[in-house]
């Protein structure tokens, strides 16, 4: 994709203004005559109608759903926290950020400190002026005592916070970070009340729609903002989110017009949904993944011979052939993309060879000792289907695994981080810097490998502070290596981002951060009928 179809489509989605998308493509280059001609076409593209109804059909209803940023955990909950609440930053589809509550930031001469210039017209759900108050704490408590918040791994490069009046925000960084604004664009640096604890009964964001009911893995509904500061939307009365754990199930409550918008399309239905007259599919390319996590502080994923066969075991590209219907592309074991620009291409694809697996479990001591597996969609559709398959390439190389299906709405809290062997997923994140921070840094919480090195976090602190390209890239390609090598992870694919809704259904946009409009489909989408 160009980068003119990619602010296009940000002007679309509402994630540019009309002013912003005439600054950016004027710095591509484009001639000024051409912007009303640009302009023109997205107005004609969609007029978007208030009222009606959407209901989304997701992954599961949980009883850990929270409404506290710092406990998103499923794609479902992150969907839904973006409902009612706003970041300081947003991100286009072309990985850069958005002004948002914050409506510019400068830094200062080595990107240690920042200055951030809040919105002036925000109004909470309740009618109260956000404030920078409400900023310092909401980002606080991702890092005070006892957090338990994913983001602690890369908020916790904040030194210190200040105000500067009521709409200015200062941050003092541990160390330079030249990505700094894109880093708070990140799912669950979302912006809640200052001093607000109680995120069920009493939650209100400055989002575009207010909590009506929430019943944690139960129902959830949401009622249109009509006093939100955005003027793209938000159009629908009421959103209602509903778990279906079984994607074919899903698929059924799509096409039967039981819900109208659908999280995570399995590879295997899009067939279906192109030939329906009763549903549409949204396909975004992204760098978003399917992989397995094994443990390394716990028996038998501790011994790096059996993480080393496993990772031979994995036929990689009838992954992508088989489940994931071509919508893919094979991974390498580490967490970094093909279409990152830090993506190194200097380590060797690892490809399926049950000969070197089988060497490495005898060396184990494991071969045909079974091995428990757990393994589900809810990590992402295909999931299961892909388990399956390293299941049955694994046993050509002496490796027992006993597949297993926890139910889906217990996955993340019974089985994630729990167990040695599982399967897991990730969003795309726009910089190396969050994906390790949250997912590899030692200490971290969602450091589903418990996988630990101290130069890995050494690296991660120095490319921070590196503006250098190449020195940075340098860093993050021998980060990549270690992973590669040693680590617990094991890329199973990229995956393309795939959706469906009614025909009905407009205003959501594809984009490769997360599905349904990097999650921020409730303020754009409309019925149009």
């Amino acid at each position: 994709m160009s980068t003119r179809e990619t602010l296009l489509k940000a002007l679309h989605g509402g994630l540019l203004s009309r002013r912003e998308f005439i600054h950016r493509m004027g710095a591509l280059g484009a001639a000024a005559g051409t912007m009303p001609v640009l302009l023109a076409g997205a107005a004609h593209a969609a007029e978007p109608k208030k009222g009606g109804k959407i209901t989304v059909g997701v992954e599961a209803a949980q009883t850990r759903d929270s409404l506290d940023p710092t406990r998103y955990y499923s794609t479902a909950n992150i969907l839904m926290g973006f409902s009612v609440y706003d970041g300081l930053v947003n991100r286009g589809p072309d990985l850069k950020p958005v002004p948002w509550l914050a409506e510019s930031w400068e830094s200062g001469a080595d990107a240690g400190e920042w200055i951030f210039h809040l919105r002036k017209d925000v109004e909470w759900h309740d009618g109260a002026l956000f404030t920078a108050d409400d900023v310092i704490y909401s980002c606080s408590r991702h890092t005070r005592e006892g957090s338990e918040s994913p983001a602690k791994g890369y908020m916790g490069q904040i030194a210190e916070m200040k105000k500067d009046g009521d709409h200015v925000v200062r941050f003092k960084l541990s160390a330079p970070n030249a990505d700094f604004p894109i880093v708070l664009s990140d799912t669950r640096v979302q912006i809640s009340r200052n001093g607000y604890e109680d995120f069920v009964s009493t939650t209100i964001g400055t989002g575009p729609f207010k909590v009506r009911e929430w019943k944690s893995g139960s129902r959830y509904v949401f009622e249109r903002n009509d006093s939100y500061w955005r003027s793209d939307g938000p159009w629908v009365d009421e959103i209602e989110v509903i778990g279906i754990g079984d994607i074919t199930a899903r698929v059924n409550a799509l096409l039967s017009g039981d819900i109208n918008v659908m999280l995570e399309l399995d590879p295997k239905a899009v067939d279906l949904i192109e030939r329906s007259k009763k549903a549409d599919l949204i396909r975004t390319p992204s760098g978003a993944f399917i992989n397995l996590a094994m443990m390394v502080d716990r028996e038998p994923t501790s011994s790096a011979d059996f993480r080393m066969a496993m990772k031979y075991a994995v036929d990689r590209e009838k992954i992508v052939r088989n489940v994931l219907k071509g919508y893919g592309s094979v991974g390498n074991d580490h967490p970094i993309s093909p279409a990152d620009p830090y993506f190194c291409g200097d380590i060797a694809q690892r490809t399926y060879d049950p000969d070197k697996a089988r060497h490495h479990v005898r060396k184990a001591g494991l071969e045909n000792v079974p091995v428990d597996f757990y393994a589900s969609d809810v990590p992402g559709a295909g999931t299961l289907a892909a388990c399956q398959v390293v299941q049955q390439t694994a046993a050509a190389a002496g490796i027992n695994l006993n597949l297993i299906q926890p139910p889906a709405d217990t996955y993340w809290s019974s089985v994630w981080i729990q167990k040695p062997l599982s399967a897991s997923g990730w969003d795309m994140r726009p910089v190396p810097d969050l994906m390790f921070s949250i997912a590899f840094k030692s200490g971290s919480d969602w450091n589903e490998t418990r996988y630990a090195d101290e130069r890995f976090d050494r690296l991660l602190l120095e490319a921070r502070s590196t503006v250098d390209f190449e020195k940075r890239k340098a860093m993050y390609c021998e980060m990549q290596r270690m992973l590669h090598d040693d680590g617990g992870h094991v890329t199973l694919a990229f995956r393309d981002i795939l959706d469906a809704k009614a025909p009905d259904v407009r205003g959501i946009g594809a984009h490769p951060s997360g599905p349904l409009g990097f999650y921020q489909f409730a303020r754009t989408v409309w019925i149009d009928g």
